[in-house]
């Protein structure tokens, strides 16, 4: 066993002991459905930025990414853009206005918010089913934590992937909301330190800091592919045409409003400290992107098999062994501060969207009414262990490219749910109940098309173009519907 093994078990040791620790509190603090979905609407802003950053940056950030700028040079430094000003700028957007209304809605999640919104049990339990994509999303998480357990213990790939499902299915399925934000909140910590060791690495790496690196990795890139050096490479996966990199754009921003961060949004306790969370979320933010320099300077360092390997590869060799190891644990904390948040989603969908607000209301499940938050936190739980071994059987063999899994299942999500958010939001007087159930069915319809003809290569794109389908359908439909569909209850001028 080499120095880095030793370290990382060491680590990964220190590393579950916290998990379990957290998942403790986490497990005396859930006593119902709200604590196991949104922690009871009582945490504060610094912990929820860090909590917010930590899901909404997984290991495809620091695994993916990089695997791009490796793979496609330095077009993919539009991904650090777009996440740099779409995704910010669609959390400032979405988020204190839709806490403030859910004091009034005391909604618990995505589709509860919408449903409610809507006073829709068609678009409660179809934005439920939507939010049923993201099982792609969790899948990718366990590929990432796979792969770390595979390069740096030597451990094989399906090994790999069970501990990391076994791992967080076992503290999502004691703690719940607190346990994901908690324990979110000290993966952040980890990921923005190591995404800033990785970037400066270049001062010691390369000669002349960074500017030799970039004249360096200029050079290297131009004699094996001009394409590489070029702001649209038209080989790459994402960022091969102008329009592309406009669905990036689009699709970044619809990501901040995806139900694992809007459950984080809805679970602030005072409304009006918002701008302490997206400040939080912000630094964090920008400490973790420059992880995806990495992936560039791998470019000149090291040759991989596999481009998701990169990042690993090059922080091996230019780095002591326990950096290697911390970089390791920083990737599974990655991976999982992401896929619990995920769960978080799968389970609430299921146990409260489903069951408690359709199923029981409409006496399709006879229950007692005294048991109902009892039997749905159960099924909370028991959802976690089922899509969990879902997501594991979708990745036993690893996808070429965890970025683009990833984003089947946020795109999917995107396209189904952000016209009726925005124009709940923004427009009420078209913010009609039939117009968010035509807006929903034909963004998620538009996007399976879409993918199906292989109309555009790229799934950030894909969505983008089908929330754009989705956003015109609510606004053609809600101004021919807007005298006759009242929309909802909830308004906020």
């Amino acid at each position: 066993m080499d120095q880095i093994q030793i370290y990382m078990w060491i680590g990964f040791i220190i590393f579950v002991g916290i998990l379990v620790y957290l998942s403790y509190l986490g497990y005396k603090h859930t006593s119902d459905i709200e604590d196991f979905t949104i922690a009871g609407s009582s945490l504060g802003p610094v912990v929820l930025g860090l909590a917010y950053a930590a899901t909404f940056f997984s290991a495809t950030t620091f695994i993916g990414y990089p695997g791009w700028a490796y793979s496609f040079g330095f077009s993919t430094l539009w991904i650090f853009l777009t996440l740099i000003i779409a995704s910010p700028l669609g959390l400032i957007v979405v988020a204190k206005r839709a806490r403030m209304m859910n004091i009034k809605q005391k909604s618990l999640s995505l589709p509860d918010w919408l449903g409610d919104r809507y006073d829709s049990d068609f678009v409660r339990v179809g934005t439920a089913i939507v939010c049923l994509f993201n099982i792609f999303a969790i899948a990718s998480q366990f590929a990432a934590g796979a792969w770390i357990f595979n390069t740096l213990l030597g451990i094989p790939y399906n090994i790999g992937l069970i501990i990391t499902m076994v791992l967080v299915i076992a503290y999502v399925y004691a703690g719940g909301s607190f346990a994901d934000i908690y324990t979110d909140a000290v993966q952040a910590v980890l990921m923005a330190v190591m995404g800033v060791v990785v970037f400066i690495s270049a001062l010691w790496v390369f000669d002349g800091g960074f500017t030799g690196a970039f004249t360096e990795i200029d050079a290297v890139l131009s004699a094996k592919d001009p394409n590489l050096v070029a702001i649209v490479n038209p080989n790459s996966l994402v960022f091969y045409s102008i329009p592309a990199i406009i669905g990036a754009f689009i699709i970044q921003f619809a990501f901040s409003s995806q139900p694992q961060l809007f459950n984080k949004v809805l679970a602030l306790k005072d409304p009006r400290d918002m701008r302490k969370m997206i400040i939080t979320y912000a630094v964090s933010a920008l400490a973790f992107l420059f992880v995806i320099f990495g992936g560039l300077y791998a470019a000149v360092e090291v040759t991989v098999d596999h481009p998701d390997q990169a990042l690993l590869e090059y922080v091996m060799k230019v780095f002591p062994a326990i950096i290697a190891a911390f970089l390791g644990i920083t990737v599974i904390a990655a991976a999982m501060s992401t896929t619990d948040g995920l769960f978080v989603v799968m389970s609430t969908v299921i146990a409260n969207d489903i069951y408690r607000k359709f199923l029981v209301p409409k006496g399709i499940v006879k229950t007692d009414p005294e048991i109902v938050d009892e039997v749905s936190l159960k099924i909370s739980r028991y959802v976690v262990i089922i899509v969990g071994v879902l997501s594991y059987l979708l990745v036993l063999n690893p996808p070429e490219s965890l970025g683009m899994f990833l984003w089947i299942g946020i795109s999917g999500v995107a396209s189904g749910t952000m016209g009726p958010l925005l124009a709940g939001l923004f427009w009420p007087k078209i913010a009609t109940k039939t117009a968010a159930q035509v807006s929903l069915v034909s963004g998620v319809f538009a996007y399976i098309i879409i993918l199906v003809t292989d109309f555009e290569l790229s799934n950030l794109a894909a969505g983008a173009w089908a929330v754009l389908v989705g956003l015109a359908a609510m606004m053609i439909v809600g101004l021919f519907t807007q005298k006759s569909d009242s929309g909802g209850v909830n308004h906020v001028g």
